[in-house]
């Protein structure tokens, strides 16, 4: 089974491309550049993971990941950290990483 996955980030034409080409790994992508829209997808209560990407100002990252925090702080939340050479395609190879890992504890937790 699949996680279910928010990608949060800058740019909703970027978003949706990175959502592209997760799908190519079957992942189940949804993405949000807002408060507003990283509400309604929690809302929705159907969230496995939470990724917030590097290429967000500091200022905003910090109130999108306090909004995941107060009102989803089961849901995991991983957060890409700003390293030299990250672009906006390093965040596939790790959403990819994290759904992997999530499969596998899943996996073990449901034996």
């Amino acid at each position: 089974m699949e996680p279910n996955i928010l990608l949060i980030g800058k740019n909703l034409d970027t978003l949706e491309i990175l959502k592209d080409e997760l799908g190519k790994f079957n992942r189940n992508i949804v993405y949000a550049n807002s408060e507003k829209q990283i509400t309604s997808y929690i809302a929705k209560g159907k969230l496995d993971l939470i990724i917030v990407g590097a290429g967000l100002p500091t200022e905003t990252r910090d109130e999108l990941v306090s909004v995941v925090e107060k009102i989803a702080p089961k849901i995991e939340l991983h957060i890409m950290q700003r390293t030299p050479g990250i672009t906006p395609a390093s965040m596939v190879s790790y959403t990819n990483d994290k759904a992997i890992m999530w499969r596998l504890l899943n996996i073990r937790k449901n034996k």
